[in-house]
């Protein structure tokens, strides 16, 4: 009979423990909101969002605003590994790391494109370990 009492009284205090720490967990998972309120999930970031951001470089507004476009996935290759993480395009040609996105102001930018690894490849040869980002400027249309 004391042996039931213990096992009842862990179990409930395991019951406990989880009841307590499951929305712990979640209540410190990162937002996918913006400053403004939207959802920041998806591969286009429009000008809106990037000028809403409040930042003054592309960069600081795409770290604000989508955080995992720049989080690597873990190694990409052994043999043939990547030089840059990512890569910026514009009209199909590169321009260069993401030091270019530190230049441009958000209200210059029209949109930016995030593409994987494999689109990356395909697209424009180029061996990367994070992605690209094209780059759609006001002036380009």
């Amino acid at each position: 009979m004391a042996a039931r009492i213990v096992l009842h009284r862990s179990r409930m205090v395991l019951v406990t423990v989880l009841t307590l720490t499951m929305p712990a967990c979640s209540a410190h998972a990162p937002s996918r909101t913006a400053a403004h309120g939207v959802v920041s999930i998806g591969d286009v970031v429009t000008q809106e969002e990037l000028v809403a951001s409040g930042a003054s470089s592309v960069y600081d507004a795409l770290m604000r605003t989508r955080r995992q476009f720049f989080t690597s996935r873990g190694v990409s290759s052994l043999s043939n590994a990547p030089t840059d993480g990512v890569l910026v395009f514009r009209g199909g040609a590169i321009m260069g790391t993401l030091d270019v996105l530190n230049m441009l102001r958000p209200s210059d930018v029209r949109a930016v494109r995030h593409i994987g690894v494999t689109e990356t490849y395909h697209r424009y040869g180029q061996h990367v370990a994070i992605g690209g980002l094209e780059v759609e400027l006001v002036n380009d249309r």
